[in-house]
């Protein structure tokens, strides 16, 4: 039950019961908030004492536009142009509106401005990683090759911080790149900084230190200046405070899922991880680390304050802090196979995209969650048990590999890799 539920269920109970017709209006309230609370898909009991509020999203509800595709119910035509993916896959958007998508199959990164008005299969505005829109050129990707400092190989992961600086994870080069002021930024522009390797030309591959990486997966950004990055075959993920400020090959400032910055263990524990694939971090500084190999999505509460090696406080995916196994072949409505990507909007909703089972799990109030909670609703499916569909609808997606939110619009994008598309959905009440 959520922290509102709660807090209108006492309402409830606290005054006297004077006759039969009030008490039975009272009781019928408190069972719809019971009923939500049991993982039927409602948002929470409005707090006034006003009944349900509207929810934000409901189960299989349909895109309204999509990028890639000439329609919802289309499949992407691919190719390296201006409107079209080759694979897209990490999502990132701005409080302005602005989206960068990361193209998997071009190594590049796409720039849309005012995504959230753009019409269905609109042209990108900008792009990053080459020097052009018909440009797909690998960049290096063997430790000792020369790296381009505009170039990009085998990305996984991007986010933008509050001042629009762009970070992209290059697994290819065992980097992360900056871009300053990326909506500014002209047509193959070279980064302006890198973390995990000593310049933007270095390759020297893999390791484990406070500075190198041995395969750098996802980021994401706080509204305090904080940078995560997962390092998924050290089994971690790397914190840097100040991030945009760091120098090129800058220490990280703490790690969580390893003890010390030179370990690189597996484990399914509160305090180990096994190839960690996604990271996001809400308004209130809760981080969501989603692990591949142990099915779950850890949390750790106030996470830039905990120490080295600290324990998450709660868990989804799993009932506990030390189960890491499921059965393939059955999608429930609690757990997830593989958490490629999260995003989590203003009121502490978390989307987590599972690539595995081709859905977004939307999880109302996250950080309130009992560990193992029912997730509210499912985007991309009809149903929680629908995990295999990979057709091009207007309700369904396909290996969604990335997933962003603008909190202000209600707009939610989901990439739809399977179809080589990215569709943009639209709540129905105020996330923030």
């Amino acid at each position: 039950m959520s922290f509102h539920e709660l807090g209108h269920v006492e309402r409830i109970h606290r005054p006297v019961v004077r006759d039969a017709a009030r008490s039975g209006a009272r009781f019928a309230v408190l069972m719809l908030a019971a009923l939500g609370a049991c993982g039927g898909g409602s948002d929470p009991v409005t707090p006034g004492g006003g009944g349900s509020v509207t929810p934000a999203w409901t189960t299989g509800q349909a895109a309204e536009a999509v990028l890639g595709a000439p329609s919802v119910s289309n499949t992407g035509t691919g190719g390296i142009t201006q409107s079209t993916f080759v694979g897209p896959g990490a999502l990132s958007v701005t409080p302005s509106g602005t989206l960068y998508v990361e193209d998997k199959g071009a190594y590049r990164v796409l720039r849309f401005d005012n995504a959230n008005s753009k019409a269905t299969a609109a042209s990108a505005d900008g792009v990053l990683g080459q020097l052009n829109f018909t440009s797909g050129v690998y960049n290096a990707g063997f430790a000792g090759s020369t790296a381009r400092p505009e170039g990009i190989g085998s990305s996984e992961g991007l986010a933008v911080d509050a001042s629009g600086n762009l970070y992209v994870t290059d697994a290819g080069n065992t980097r992360v790149m900056r871009w300053n002021a990326a909506a500014t930024k002209a047509n193959g522009a070279s980064a302006d900084g890198v973390l995990g390797q000593a310049d933007l030309i270095s390759n020297v591959g893999f390791g484990t230190t406070s500075q190198r990486y041995f395969a750098v997966r996802s980021v994401a950004t706080d509204a305090t200046g904080h940078l995560w990055v997962v390092d998924q075959s050290n089994h971690r993920v790397l914190r840097y405070d100040n991030a945009a400020a760091k120098a090129n090959f800058a220490a990280a400032d703490g790690v969580l899922g390893q003890a010390s910055f030179t370990t690189n263990t597996t484990g399914t524990t509160a305090s180990t991880m096994n190839n960690p694939a996604s990271v996001a971090v809400d308004g209130a500084g809760n981080l969501y680390v989603g692990e591949n190999s142990n099915h779950r999505v850890l949390i750790f509460l106030n996470a830039a304050a905990k120490a080295n090696g600290a324990a998450a406080d709660k868990v989804l995916g799993q009932p506990d802090l030390v189960t890491g196994t499921i059965t393939a072949s059955v999608g429930t409505q609690a757990n997830i196979y593989g958490p490629y990507a999260m995003t989590v909007d203003g009121k502490g909703t978390l989307y987590v995209a599972d690539g595995v089972f081709n859905r977004v799990m939307v999880f109302y109030n996250a950080a309130s969650k009992a560990n193992g909670a029912n997730a509210d609703v499912v985007l991309g499916k009809s149903s929680f048990t629908d995990i295999s569909t990979t057709s091009a609808l207007s309700t369904n997606v396909g290996q969604p590999y990335g997933v962003t939110v603008q909190s202000s619009t209600g707009k939610l994008w989901i990439t739809d890799y399977s179809n080589r598309r990215v569709l943009r959905f639209q709540a129905a009440a105020a996330l923030q």
